[in-house]
């Protein structure tokens, strides 16, 4: 009966070490895909909205209502820059000339080109550890373009996926199966990254692992606590675990498991 006892024992802690080990293993990702707006770049300030508001002779308060309910079509790529602010204006009933539209893209392009250096900081570790990285932005043409010249951080990106070149704007689906088809890679075998918390869930419906961005230092945080990859903490990166030495890092090459 003793002996009996002891086996059952055994049996029980080694189940229970199993299932706690299991808990607490983290999941290994293979490559990290990073939102752009309010992630890699500031959020637009009360100044930039004011700015491009006096352009348009619109109060800002209403400015800022028609400037995000109109967006949908420009960074889908259905309409241009031009087209857009027509649209904007002309639900005041008022018009623009050609040099206050130009001037309008232009603040909007500066609008969002301030980095999140703790972000960039972030992403230059992860590829500095092999990891690829890619961008997945809602954007329209003429911002995408601005944003490519002028932030000088992506272009340690394997890819730049911009809403408006692929007609498909986030949370819809098709844009994250373009991001699969061009990474070729498995949803599980990806992190990725957004502000938005319906961006967020339609990636993992999808399969795809993905973490909700607020503060770099509570995202990483997060992160740290659920994938085995570097993270930084408290202005200094650090490494998760000891196999991101440069030489033993997997192919940058990923294939779909």
């Amino acid at each position: 009966m003793h002996v009996y006892t002891c086996i059952v024992r055994f049996m029980h802690d080694t189940a229970k070490r199993s299932v706690i080990q299991g808990l607490s293993q983290k999941r290994s990702v293979r490559a990290v895909v990073f939102d752009y707006g309010n992630v890699l770049c500031l959020e637009q300030t009360l100044e930039d909205m004011k700015g491009m508001a006096l352009v348009c002779g619109i109060p800002h308060e209403r400015f800022s209502e028609l400037y995000w309910k109109l967006r949908p079509p420009y960074d889908r790529g259905d309409i241009d820059g031009p087209a857009y602010w027509t649209a904007v204006v002309g639900q005041q009933e008022l018009g623009l000339s050609r040099d206050q539209i130009a001037t309008l893209i232009k603040l909007d392009s500066e609008s969002i080109t301030r980095p999140n250096q703790g972000a960039v900081q972030w992403a230059k570790l992860l590829h500095h550890e092999g990891f690829p990285l890619t961008l997945l932005s809602n954007m329209p043409l003429e911002l995408s373009r601005h944003v490519t010249k002028s932030f000088p951080s992506l272009s340690t990106f394997e890819y730049l996926i911009y809403s408006c070149d692929y007609g498909s704007i986030k949370p819809e689906l098709a844009i994250y199966r373009n991001c699969l088809e061009l990474l070729k890679a498995a949803p599980q075998d990806i992190l990725y990254l957004d502000d938005r918390a319906e961006n967020v869930e339609a990636a993992a419906r999808l399969g795809i692992n993905s973490v909700l961005f607020d503060t770099v230092e509570k995202t990483a945080s997060r992160v740290e606590s659920r994938f085995d990859i570097p993270v930084p903490s408290y202005g200094r990166c650090r490494q998760s675990s000891s196999q991101y030495s440069p030489t033993n890092r997997r192919p940058d090459r990923m294939e779909s498991d």
